[in-house]
């Protein structure tokens, strides 16, 4: 399904760039990416959950580009990409026993979430070396990776005793909004800059025992500032 979804799309940049071409006068360029998302996640508890401690983490950003002209000063620059998103979350809990016992356990939650990115860029050329540019993104899952630990703190009364691990449950799609800065530092090369922010949850994460209101205790949404080379054809 989503492989299909993922055709549609290249079909609807390959029917749009033709159409946009034909329209303009100036040419149609062809290019290629390469880049790092420093990624975060805006992550949100539930009432009566610790919030998390949150840190970043470096991944990559690589593929296709296309610059349409629209006009002198406009463009539309679809990109798909393979994008690498995550952070590591961390969170305490308690854990009580039947009989008068209680730990208290420190979790270090680690996610990184590769996607297929498509960024339907609209890029406003600003001056002859800099373009303001803003957009949608739509992001399909293709991978994902979760580490898990739990250490008792303090001094726990039953060291034996194993607990389950945390959970988290990753969305299969992300949308978010794209907001930059491209210079061209000649005709075909230039540098890019870019903040994103996702609308929807990523993903969910539930400590390893619940608490008051069952279900997730948090909600994950990705962040990202990217910065990246391209060489334009």
């Amino acid at each position: 399904m989503q492989l299909k979804k993922i055709i549609l799309l290249i079909t609807f940049l390959a029917c749009l760039t033709i159409t946009a071409s034909a329209q303009s006068l100036l040419p149609t360029k062809y290019g290629i990416k390469v880049g790092l998302n420093f990624s975060s996640l805006s992550i949100s508890s539930i009432e009566g959950v610790k919030p998390t401690v949150n840190s970043s983490q470096i991944g990559i950003a690589a593929g296709a580009c296309v610059h349409i002209p629209l006009s002198d000063k406009w463009y539309i620059n679809p990109e798909l990409l393979y994008s690498q998103k995550g952070a590591s979350f961390d969170y305490d809990f308690i854990h009580d026993y039947e009989v008068n016992q209680r730990d208290k356990y420190a979790t270090t939650n680690q996610v990184t979430l590769s996607y297929v990115e498509l960024n339907p860029t609209i890029s406003f050329k600003a001056s002859d070396k800099l373009s303001l540019n803003f957009g949608p993104s739509v992001s399909f899952l293709i991978g994902e990776k979760y580490t898990y630990t739990q250490d008792p703190t303090g001094n726990p009364l039953n060291t034996t005793h194993i607990l389950n691990s945390g959970l988290v449950e990753v969305a299969t799609l992300d949308v978010g909004l794209n907001l930059g800065l491209s210079y061209f530092i000649t005709e075909h090369f230039l540098i890019e800059t870019r903040v994103y922010a996702g609308f929807i949850k990523a993903a969910e994460a539930t400590q390893p025992y619940e608490t008051v209101v069952p279900g997730p205790d948090y909600t994950l949404k990705n962040r990202a500032i990217a910065l990246s080379l391209a060489y334009l054809f």
